[in-house]
């Protein structure tokens, strides 16, 4: 038996019948961490099953009587945060509740004896962090999803003096590896070729992704009535907070796209735009496009749908656009002067600027 630090944290490492085993203990701290070490060593001398007991029970001399069950989570956040002030969009609600979810049935499976939210502690937090680097998400899923709970922690601390959050210190580093990629021009034309023949409106929402450079949710939520004049008119989810806007003039490709789409309700797509904000069908129709990168043979680390928008910002910077022309298009908040435009005084530049990039 020895110790050995995983991150910041000490873990007890073990044999038991060949079989190796790990222990969190839950400290960072090496003197906590060699008594809680041999407190495991004394108790293997006891004589009886019940002696051994008796010297653990030294180690949790203060065991968390929480009266707070894990299953009202949901709940007791929703009802704290709208108390507060600081309840989410609908959409953010929605994706937290589905991460509070899977960690509550990891939670089932893997400590079935974690009752009570006062019992989920450092060591089960980082137990969770461990299991989702092990499902292999990237580092910034992992982050969210990290973060996400982090604050619902925060939130639940002030129902009780025995919660405490064990979410922060466990985000992962984000790392430039997986940072989405561009398509090449030769992998774009396979995969608008491979979305036409899977259906289910990927050539349309591909083509106005990379015709705008529009992020995929708000492609799938766009409406009839944010096409007007040949002009896109609409506010992008991520930026909206910044008070951004963006008026994008439709390219030719763009138009010939819309044309085909068959009218079914205030949405151009309107089984797209139902899916988005649900996490798990959002998951599903994140392998639904893999099928059409599949179809394409486009593989490796980095293709997603948002690749869509990694080739349109690199198509116009390869065109030579202005960064500021740029940062219009995209919404991006590069800098303070950045944030709000008057975009109608710029559609000729901008439309100059994403046709160009169609020849870059």
């Amino acid at each position: 038996m020895k110790l050995v630090k995983r991150g910041r944290i000490w873990w007890v490492d073990y044999t038991v019948d060949g079989k190796r085993h790990r222990q969190s203990t839950g400290t960072a701290n090496r003197k906590i961490a060699e008594n809680w070490m041999n407190g495991i060593l004394t108790a293997k001398k006891m004589p009886t099953f019940e002696a051994a007991v008796e010297v653990l029970k030294i180690l949790y001399a203060r065991p968390v009587e929480g009266l707070l069950p894990v299953d009202g989570i949901l709940e007791l956040y929703e009802r704290m945060a709208k108390t507060t002030g600081k309840l989410p969009s609908a959409s953010t609600t929605r994706l937290r509740r589905y991460r509070v979810e899977r960690f509550l049935a990891w939670l089932k499976e893997k400590r079935p004896t974690v009752k009570t939210i006062e019992a989920v502690t450092g060591p089960i937090a980082a137990a969770y962090a461990e299991k989702l680097a092990d499902d292999g998400l990237k580092t910034k899923t992992r982050r969210n999803i990290l973060g996400d709970l982090s604050t619902i922690w925060k939130i639940l601390e002030k129902t009780s003096s025995q919660v405490h959050n064990p979410w922060p210190n466990l985000a992962p580093a984000d790392t430039d590896g997986e940072r989405g990629q561009a398509f090449t021009p030769e992998q774009e034309q396979a995969v608008l070729k491979a979305a036409r023949k899977v259906g289910r409106d990927w050539y349309p929402i591909c083509v106005l992704m990379r015709q705008t450079g529009l992020r995929y949710g708000d492609v799938a939520r766009l409406t009839w009535a944010e096409i007007q004049n040949g002009v896109i008119r609409t506010d992008p989810h991520k930026t909206r907070r910044h008070g951004i806007s963006v008026a994008i003039p439709l390219t030719a490709p763009a138009k010939a796209a819309i044309a085909e789409i068959e009218k079914r309700g205030d949405f151009l797509f309107p089984l797209h735009s139902e899916v988005y904000g649900n996490a798990a069908a959002m998951l599903r129709t994140g392998l639904l496009f893999r099928k059409v990168l599949d179809a394409a043979r486009v593989y490796g680390k980095g293709y997603t749908i948002h690749s869509w928008r990694h080739t349109a910002a690199t198509r116009l910077a390869a065109s030579g656009v202005d960064i500021e022309t740029r940062k219009r298009i995209l919404g991006h908040t590069v800098d303070a002067t950045a944030r709000r435009y008057d975009h109608d005084e710029h559609l000729g530049e901008t439309r100059r600027a994403l046709e160009a990039a169609n020849d870059a």
